[in-house]
């Protein structure tokens, strides 16, 4: 899959021409450039404390600033296939034992399937000018129903986990996937639900203004935010459907085709995806990395400190037999 990633991004840039591309980002406008990067950040905090209430609902005991660390690390397995589960283990790790795993995928799971569904309203309007993605846009509509559906609804869930543990390596997760699904049921009381979507749909309009700013980078102000919210929207669900990591190749062809459609040249549809694909992931992936050092200094593996403590503790002599 990284091959065929990989593949798609370079026929991509031949596609466009090489050398108009190039063009292209040499002439790169400072100021939006410069805005780019505190709306980046911007986007993953805002998420952050969406899912830090999430967190808390389900009885966590984690700071707001514990849970933006861990989400701005989790950004550096960006593209590792199923890369935002890692942020449990790292939960886990500093000071949520009590929890298990499953609870804590659930949170992650009403989190990203709230947020694909939030970006996905953006692409309703366009249909009626483009009828040609309404079948694409049906299909991913139904398939995010299913997902809400089989989680929400017991016996199907229950049937799903069945499904799922025909494969003998996922059999030893039967704990974990089954309290996945209690912990996203959770999530629809009214108290949590409304202030995590109010955030997410906040993060939401943060991307869209990302890729807008992109735009405005290489030059396109022919675009409007409108335009820009349903191109970079179809981009992402698609990206999100390919199954490459993190839909390389796939989500740039998909902004530059639409954006072709818009006016743009070809050469500045690609390099206004390609920066916002450096700042959302390159830039959030060095990021990651900067928090997941502070995370280990901040908040050392406290269970790990527990196992060490357990090997260097003297032994207990055993009481005398009377």
């Amino acid at each position: 899959m990284i091959v065929v990633a990989a593949l798609s991004m370079v026929g991509l840039v031949l596609a466009v021409n090489p050398v108009k591309l190039w063009g292209v980002l040499e002439g790169v406008r400072p100021l939006p450039l410069l805005l780019m990067l505190p709306c980046t950040i911007a986007i993953y905090v805002v998420r952050a404390l969406g899912w830090h209430i999430a967190l808390r609902h389900i009885g966590v005991p984690i700071s707001l600033h514990r849970s933006t660390t861990v989400m701005l690390a989790g950004q550096a397995v960006v593209f590792i296939p199923a890369g935002d589960l890692a942020r449990v283990k790292m939960v886990r790790e500093t000071g949520a034992d009590g929890h298990d795993a499953g609870e804590l995928t659930g949170t992650i799971a009403f989190q990203e399937l709230l947020y694909m569904t939030l970006m996905g309203f953006a692409v309703i309007p366009a249909i009626a000018q483009h009828p040609d993605i309404g079948a694409i846009v049906a299909a991913v509509t139904l398939a995010q129903v299913a997902i809400f559906v089989i989680l929400l609804w017991e016996p199907g869930y229950n049937w799903a986990v069945r499904t799922v543990e025909r494969i003998r390596l996922l059999r030893r997760f039967d704990r974990e996937l089954r309290d996945i699904r209690p912990a996203f049921v959770r999530m629809f009381q009214p108290r949590t639900a409304i202030p995590i979507v109010l955030v997410n749909a906040l993060a939401v309009l943060l991307a869209f203004a990302l890729f807008e700013l992109a735009l405005h980078a290489v030059g396109v102000n022919n675009v409007t935010y409108a335009q820009a919210a349903y191109i970079y929207a179809l981009g992402h669900i698609l990206a999100a459907v390919s199954m490459l990591p993190g839909g390389v190749g796939i989500y740039e062809g998909v902004l530059t085709a639409f954006m072709v459609l818009q006016g743009v040249p070809p050469s500045q549809g690609a390099a206004a995806a390609l920066l916002y694909r450096g700042f959302n992931d390159i830039f959030m992936a060095v990021v990651g990395l900067g928090a997941g050092w502070w995370l280990r200094r901040r908040w050392p593996d406290r269970r790990s400190g527990e196992r060490e403590a357990s090997r260097t503790e003297p032994p207990q002599r055993a009481a005398p037999a009377r």
